[in-house]
């Protein structure tokens, strides 16, 4: 699982059955300072979450099985974060 920030949504003008009423949307993965990393990435849901929403994410093998059938997706979003703590290591 990772911490992102949904920066977009995804509109289909045309899609397979399987994706009609699953919002898609663009997300980017979060560093310990809540800063972007890495590349942007569509990711799946079951409801649609707006633009700055901080949001857990399932990604690869485990993705596909969020959904019930299983959907064919590369990232899944699991739930929305109200509040992150990160505590550091002791020194």
């Amino acid at each position: 699982m990772k911490l992102s920030r949904v920066i977009g949504t995804v509109v289909l003008s045309k899609a397979i059955p399987a994706y009609t009423g699953k919002p898609l949307h663009l997300i980017e993965d979060l560093d310990e300072q809540l800063q972007p990393i890495g590349e942007t990435e569509v990711s799946a849901t079951w409801q649609a979450m707006a633009e700055g929403d901080l949001v857990v994410v399932e990604v690869a093998r485990e993705a596909v099985n969020a959904f019930d059938p299983p959907l064919a997706v590369d990232a899944v979003i699991l739930a929305r974060a109200e509040h992150v703590h990160i505590e550091r290591e002791a020194r």
